[in-house]
């Protein structure tokens, strides 16, 4: 999934959703980003593993939200909805192309992302 294109709501791809992709984020520079990542609405808890490759060098991060940390997103009035995040922060690259590739359970997605 091209995520330069997703704006703050974020992305699906392959049973997994992430975000924020955002102006903010791809303006960053580098360095710590949040970025949540859920399951299809439905799916039981699992932990989510996420692997962040910076495309130029090569260079692989991991890393490992765990399903008893996850988050419930709350509905415009403030009541709790049936969507389970889970929440977190990465580290990225000051510049280029990134591929994100999350695998939640069976469900697994991969999101591109063009640094400037």
């Amino acid at each position: 999934m091209d995520a330069d294109r997703a704006g703050d709501e974020g992305a699906a791809a392959g049973g997994v959703r992430a975000g924020p992709f955002g102006a903010v984020l791809r303006e960053q520079r580098g360095g710590v980003a949040k970025l949540w990542v859920a399951q299809d609405p439905g799916k039981g808890r699992a932990e989510a593993l996420i692997r962040v490759e910076h495309v130029e060098s090569g260079t692989v991060a991991y890393y490992v939200r765990d399903a008893s940390a996850t988050s419930t997103v709350l509905n415009d009035d403030g009541s709790p909805s049936e969507d389970r995040i889970y929440p977190g922060q990465i580290l990225l690259p000051p510049d280029g192309h990134v591929r994100i590739t999350v695998g939640i359970g069976r469900a697994a997605g991969c999101f591109t992302y063009t640094l400037r």
